[in-house]
């Protein structure tokens, strides 16, 4: 599979072809050619109450008999009433952060509840071999703690210990991440350029690529998105209602602004993916024969801004689900845009990721940036005077030197 419903195509041999169409049309999923392309295909997703179960079942499983009793029966009371307090990926990471602390004591034969402080502390130690990152070694300490709090046992992070070895994690480990590159208004404006509207794929990238700037949504956000949350309004723009989103765990909902070009984009890819009514998912994933699949997946979309990027002749491994996010975000940074107005765009609390976004920006304002500008170094760079004033031969000390 590519995109959530979409398949791959692979090489078939003349003879595993035949053999494959053998009693085809005795399949209960048999449909003759004039019927296949008025079937809109839908994958069977698995929701999230079954998938909670399941983490939650092995979790159970993992701790029977590993721990007193009564502490058992509370964690399983607590484990349902506490269903449906936090997010969905919230919920997942807190259940497979402690499974895997579990299946850690068990190797280790250690007692996993109550927090004992030498094993946290093993723990950690042994995060840290394998090798991962500061962040997520923070998110397990931080799942432990949620736990503690739901047992009404002792915080972890409290211990001497664990706390000693968090601040030599953090200063072993470095906390900069990777920062995804952003998608600006001139990959914008270049991909409506090159983009073909009567192929349905390039029609849901670009209105996706346009809908993600607009609106700043996280890739989980895009995805979220159903027809009956667009409106059309007087002036031809339109308007999309944000029900839910990381920051907003109580669906208050927020309403978007689209202008007119992403709008008329959003009304062409409709025509496109669901020309007879406007319901279900906006965004679908696509198969190769340009059948509509089920909602697109968060990865789907992260494909398709490297796919774009690939257009654009840009490297797509720098650019992520996020893109369109950050690029949006660098965009009002570097126009001077109000940081409350932007905070409030792209649903931020604190200037914390403004901060992070902004910093190859605010290196083009720097101090030393001005002094060089007004020394008019750049100008005198593009002019002979550069030839006379740069050495015409490498020093010695910085040449590289002959292999014989």
């Amino acid at each position: 599979m590519t995109e959530q419903g979409e398949v791959e195509s692979c090489n078939v041999d003349d003879g595993s072809r035949q053999r494959g169409k053998k009693n085809v049309s005795q399949r209960d999923d048999f449909l003759p050619v004039t019927q296949i392309e008025k079937k809109v295909v839908t994958t069977r997703k698995v929701s999230h109450e079954m998938k909670l179960a399941k983490y939650r079942d092995r979790l159970l499983r993992a701790l029977d008999g590993q721990i007193e009793f009564d502490l058992f029966q509370l964690l399983d009371r607590r484990s349902m009433e506490i269903q449906g307090a936090k997010s969905e990926n919230t919920e997942i990471s807190y259940y497979s952060d402690m499974i895997a602390y579990v299946d850690f004591c068990r190797s280790e034969r250690l007692t996993p509840l109550p927090y004992l402080d030498g094993t946290v502390e093993a723990y950690l130690i042994q995060l840290e071999a394998l090798g991962r990152k500061r962040g997520t070694i923070d998110r397990h300490v931080a799942s432990l703690a949620s736990w503690a709090g739901m047992l009404e046992l002792n915080d972890p992070r409290q211990s001497f210990r664990v706390k000693t070895r968090l601040q030599k994690l953090r200063r072993r480990l470095s906390k900069r991440t990777r920062q995804a590159e952003g998608l600006r208004v001139e990959h914008l404006e270049l991909a409506l350029e090159l983009f073909n509207p009567e192929v349905a794929r390039d029609c849901q990238d670009i209105t996706l690529l346009f809908i993600g700037f607009e609106t700043l949504c996280r890739q989980s956000e895009l995805v979220g998105f159903d027809w009956r949350h667009f409106e059309l309004q007087a002036d031809g723009s339109g308007l999309i209602d944000l029900e839910q989103s990381k920051t907003d765990q109580e669906g208050e909902g927020e309403w978007l602004h689209l202008s007119v070009t992403t709008t008329n984009l959003l009304l062409g890819w409709g025509a496109v993916s669901n020309p007879n009514h406007k319901e279900g998912a906006i965004f679908r994933g696509i198969y190769s024969d340009n059948r509509m699949g089920d909602r697109l997946s968060t990865r789907g979309v992260q494909r398709c801004f490297k796919r774009i990027a690939k257009r654009l002749d840009l490297e797509p491994s720098i650019f992520s689900g996020h893109s369109t996010r950050v690029g949006a975000a660098q965009e009002m940074i570097e126009r001077n845009i109000d940081s409350a107005k932007i905070m409030l765009s792209g649903r931020w609390k604190t200037m914390a990721m403004l901060t992070r976004y902004s910093k190859k920006i605010r290196a083009k304002r720097s101090g030393m940036a001005d002094l060089t500008n007004q020394l008019n170094w750049d100008s005198v760079a593009n002019t002979g005077k550069r030839q006379n004033a740069l050495p015409q031969k490498v020093p010695t000390a910085l040449s590289i030197p002959k292999q014989e």
